[in-house]
């Protein structure tokens, strides 16, 4: 079976994750278990620190940057008992995450690893993917009513503006109730700084009207943001791009994903049927993406099929996602 996507991936030289050796256990909606070694004496109190992996957009080259968060991470102090640990941690979103253990002096050990209830992560997706398309189409309108104003073709009075930037405010709202429970960070973050400008967009009184650059029609009007090198035209650009930036971010999210989940089950069946229970998800996402990518759907039907190879699968999962990784 994995002759029908070997000639449709990028063919990346050697580009495998170690395995890990922490080793995620029960998931609850209040706690997830994890476990593993540590090459410590008995009794010896450490730290065990999970962030999130988040990223962001590289427009230029419509990749994604990916680095732990400072802010969304989960901290427990863990003893050891036989070399190794056993812990609770505190429910986060579910996700790829930065697992570090160390002591006060330094990093005794840290690995990626997928967290959390993944099945019930990609089954909210294509309900995601809708609101975000919403919330695009909501943009255009603001950047659209921002056009009428510079042209003094809408109201440009105070109560005007305080009624649009309701209007933005709503839109990242939105976007931090999804951040906190999507795994489409890059999208979200991007969607966000389009919200900033257009909120800060220098428009509304009249004795700071941004005057036409040059001989620019309206959308190409400089001086409208508070980032002088931004225009209305860039921020349609970005607005229009999105459909195909949120495609990718699928397919990265889920390759990713499952590609931890396929080496964090070993050789246990009830892990891997939980793995093939996020991979019939996660098919079902990209079945949902804007942009179709029958070869993504046909990638993740394989993860989750008896027949497939794990180890060949994991490969060809880990060079999909990574080919949609800044380097």
């Amino acid at each position: 079976m994995i002759s029908l996507v070997a000639g449709i991936l990028l063919s990346l030289p050697g580009c495998q994750e170690p395995d890990p050796v922490f080793v995620p256990g029960d998931v609850t909606p209040t706690g997830w278990s994890l476990s593993g070694p540590a090459d410590v004496a008995d009794n010896t109190e450490l730290f065990l620190r999970a962030r999130r992996l988040l990223r962001r957009l590289d427009p230029s080259q419509k990749l994604f940057m990916e680095s732990p968060s400072d802010v969304s991470r989960i901290r427990a102090l863990v003893e050891i008992r036989a070399k190794r640990f056993e812990t609770g941690l505190s429910a986060g979103t579910p996700g790829r995450y930065m697992v570090v253990l160390s002591n006060d002096d330094k990093i005794l050990h840290q690995e990626k690893l997928a967290l959390g209830s993944i099945t019930s992560l990609f089954t909210r997706g294509p309900d995601d993917v809708k609101s975000l398309l919403e919330i695009i189409d909501k943009a255009v309108e603001l950047l659209d009513h921002l056009e009428r104003v510079i042209s003094r073709q809408a109201d440009h009075s105070a109560k005007a503006r305080d009624e649009f930037h309701k209007r933005v405010n709503a839109l990242s709202q939105k976007l931090d109730e999804l951040f906190n429970g999507c795994d489409l960070t890059g999208t979200i973050n991007a969607l966000q700084e389009v919200c900033w400008h257009i909120r800060n967009a220098q428009v509304w009184d009249e004795k700071f009207t941004p005057p036409p650059g040059g001989n620019d029609p309206p959308r190409k009007m400089k001086k409208v943001f508070t980032d002088e090198e931004m225009t209305i035209e860039k921020l349609r650009n970005l607005l229009a791009a999105m459909p195909g930036i949120i495609s990718s971010e699928i397919k990265l999210s889920t390759t990713l994903i499952l590609e931890r989940l396929i080496v964090q089950a070993g050789d246990v069946e009830r892990r891997r049927d939980s793995m093939r229970s996020a991979a019939r998800a996660a098919s079902k996402l990209a079945e949902a993406a804007p942009v179709a990518d029958k070869d993504l759907v046909r990638l993740l039907d394989l993860a989750s099929d008896r027949a497939s190879k794990a180890e060949e699968v994991r490969e060809h999962l880990l060079q999909a996602g990574q080919a949609l990784l800044v380097k």
